[in-house]
This record gives structure tokens, sequence and C-alpha cells, in this order.
């Protein structure tokens, strides 16, 4: 899959490309909101990761960016290491469509890509559905 890190630490940045490209996706990152935003509409990925607290454009403020111009093209997670219930509901309210904390769990992650994978296929196929009708 396309993916696209949002990502203002740049270790942080590093280390999940490097988990990312090791499952096999193809991964893009930007340093912070606003550069994943210019990148997004560039071409829009099949999953957007997004650090919750970053300069500029904060994860929040990226996703319902996203959300509004693009719907749900694009499966959306917020990591960061905020916790309680109200931050994953500040998250999901803002069109997030899955939430993991910081440190990244690889195997979480790797759960939480396999949803987004299916949701893929998913639209794929109902896209050429539509498109026979």
């Amino acid at each position: 899959m396309k993916i696209l890190v949002a990502e203002d630490d740049p270790v942080s940045r590093r280390v999940l490309e490097a988990v990312l490209n090791r499952m096999g996706h193809e991964c893009e990152s930007a340093e912070d909101g606003e550069a994943a935003w210019a990148r997004f509409q560039q071409a829009t990925p099949d999953v957007l990761i997004t650090d919750w607290m970053m300069p500029g454009l904060a994860g929040p403020d990226l996703c319902r960016q996203v959300r509004a111009e693009h719907g749900t093209d694009c499966y959306v997670i917020m990591l960061t290491a905020l916790s309680g219930d109200s931050d994953v509901k500040v998250a999901m309210e803002a069109g997030a469509d899955d939430f993991l904390n910081k440190p990244l769990d690889r195997n979480q992650l790797a759960m939480r890509l396999a949803v987004a994978d299916r949701l893929r296929v998913l639209r794929q196929r109902v896209a050429e559905l539509d498109g026979k009708a």
C-alpha cells in the first residue's frame, strides 16, 4: 500500500519509515502536517499515519482537512503519546479511522494496516461494480 507518514520527530519518522518499508509498503514521509497536506494533495495515499502534536497543522486538523476534501478515500491512523479516552474521542471525531499509542508497537501497526488493506480492496470492488452498472 501507499502510505504517507506525518511525523515531526526525525527519529520517530525514520523508524516508522523503516518498519513500513520492511512490511513491504511504499512509504513517503513529511516533517509536519502542512508538508503532509501538500503531499496528500499531489497524490492520495491508501493510508495516512499522522502524529497528533506537530507544529503548524496538528494531526486532528490534518485529518479534518483530509476528510473535508477527500472524504473516506484514505484510511487515517492517529499515532500519539496521548492515550486517554477523551483523546481517542477527539481523534475519531476529527475523522481518524484508528488510533495507535506511542511507542510504536509493530504488531498493532500490522493489524491496523491489515484492516486498511481490506477496506482498500473493498473500495476498489465497489468502484468496479459502480463502473459496470
